[in-house]
């Protein structure tokens, strides 16, 4: 009896002994020195991609990841991505800087420097599930057109497919809209991903989704004539195939093809075997002026591939663009954009420094448009607009770091005086 319950309790004190190693572990400053070190190093294996790989992939790559590959001469090694690096030094310093650190009232500065610091990394984590960001363009006013108006933004890097049905008027009267996220199945060539929804009477069948069929200056390198997409085995609609161009390192300059088959539904759940109508789309260019539009059961349709749009809470008019160049030169010195909130009729000024901000969001003056253009063409304003929850998190964590430091190094300064002045009058009694 006795050696059971001796070999029970050497069993338990073994697991207390296990979990306190963990803890340990991850409370303690060898795990802080390894994240802070990994941090340094993806930083600057992240900076130095952006060269070759441009910003988003390389952002893609080396900060939103869990893991990555890096090439460190002929080895490929195994790296953790920022993203798990940042969650655990978010835990690294919740256990050892707050839960395991010793409370006292001679060390309140330290926690609340700790805390500013988990706050800012929580605000990182807040920006990248929640932000969304786009761009709005808005030309001059120009006689009694409404673009010089708007209330959505589009994002210059992720595209969508767009699913429109018209009432009789030719007005959108239903959109469905296929994400980004649910095309990622149809990339590479040879794949598909069919599509179906309780208020469309059809489904859609993408393949051969390509990200990128542009070169770098803009032209459709990646569009085949029907005898050269035939040679390579290409399917050809229209007259044309397509094949995939690599990716522009600025990857708002992509411009993505898919080929789109409909297959009418024949009865409840059925479609039907073979495809009623089927189209190329194109992102943009002089290719694709317009969706692919189609009929079924006496309804008209379209399917578009556009980039994905959000709504604002507002919509905002452009009153006036203002342009100032380089004397002598046709290139751009400042510009900045007056533009008016239409529900309330609040005017804003929105230059380079300073944004305009209402219901959450943020308009930034990021460019204008359209390069190389003349004396008494009509110019557009292109406002960069963010929606971040968090977006002024750093700035109060920053704060309160801050404040912890203060008044850490006004305890640590008193306490010196304290004991130098202790050592003065001991010194003085000794004589």
């Amino acid at each position: 009896m006795k050696d059971t319950e001796s070999e029970g309790y050497q069993s338990a004190r073994k697991k207390k002994s296990l979990l306190a190693k963990v803890y340990n572990f991850f409370s303690g400053y060898l795990l802080a020195v390894i994240l802070l070190t990994s941090l340094l190093a993806l930083t600057y294996f992240g900076t130095m991609a952006q060269v070759e790989m441009g910003l988003y992939e390389a952002s893609e790559k080396y900060f939103e990841s869990f893991f990555l590959v890096e090439k460190v001469g002929f080895i490929h090694v195994l790296l953790p991505g920022v993203y798990l690096v940042s969650a655990l030094l978010f835990l690294n310093l919740s256990l050892g800087a707050i839960v395991r650190a010793r409370k006292s009232w001679r060390r309140p500065g330290m926690l609340i420097a700790h805390s500013g610091i988990l706050y800012i990394l929580l605000a990182g984590f807040v920006a990248f599930h929640y932000t969304k960001e786009g761009n709005m363009l808005l030309y001059e006013p120009n006689g009694s057109d409404k673009m010089h108006q708007s209330d959505e933004i589009y994002n210059l890097i992720n595209w969508s497919v767009e699913v429109t049905k018209y009432n009789s008027d030719g007005e959108r009267e239903l959109i469905h809209v296929i994400g980004p996220e649910q095309l990622s199945g149809s990339w590479n060539e040879r794949d598909s991903r069919n599509y179906r929804n309780k208020d469309i009477p059809f489904q859609i069948k993408v393949s051969g989704y390509l990200r990128n069929i542009a070169n770098g200056k803009g032209q459709l390198a990646g569009l085949l004539s029907e005898k050269k997409a035939k040679d390579k085995g290409v399917r050809v609609l229209e007259g044309y195939g397509v094949e995939a161009v690599p990716t522009n390192k600025n990857m708002e300059f992509n411009l993505p093809a898919a080929y789109i088959d409909i297959y009418v539904k024949v009865k409840s759940n059925e479609y039907a075997s073979e495809a009623a109508s089927s189209a190329l789309i194109i992102g943009a260019g002089p290719m694709s002026p317009r969706p692919f539009t189609f009929s079924v059961n006496d309804e008209q349709w379209s399917v578009d591939l556009t980039r994905q749009r959000y709504t604002l809470p507002f919509a905002i008019e452009l009153e006036n663009f203002q342009k100032e160049d380089h004397p002598g030169t046709m290139r751009a010195r400042e510009y900045s954009s007056d533009v008016i909130k239409i529900d309330t009729g609040r005017k804003v000024h929105i230059s380079m420094n300073k944004p305009m901000r209402d219901a959450g969001y943020t308009l930034y003056q990021a460019s204008w448009g359209p390069e190389g253009a003349r004396p008494g063409d009509r110019l557009y304003t292109s406002l960069a607009v963010s929606h971040n929850p968090a977006d002024q998190w750093p700035k109060y964590g920053t704060y309160v770091i801050a404040i912890g430091m203060t008044i850490h190094f006004v305890q640590k300064l008193f306490s010196y005086l304290k004991r130098n002045n202790r050592s003065r009058r001991r010194e003085e009694d000794s004589q």
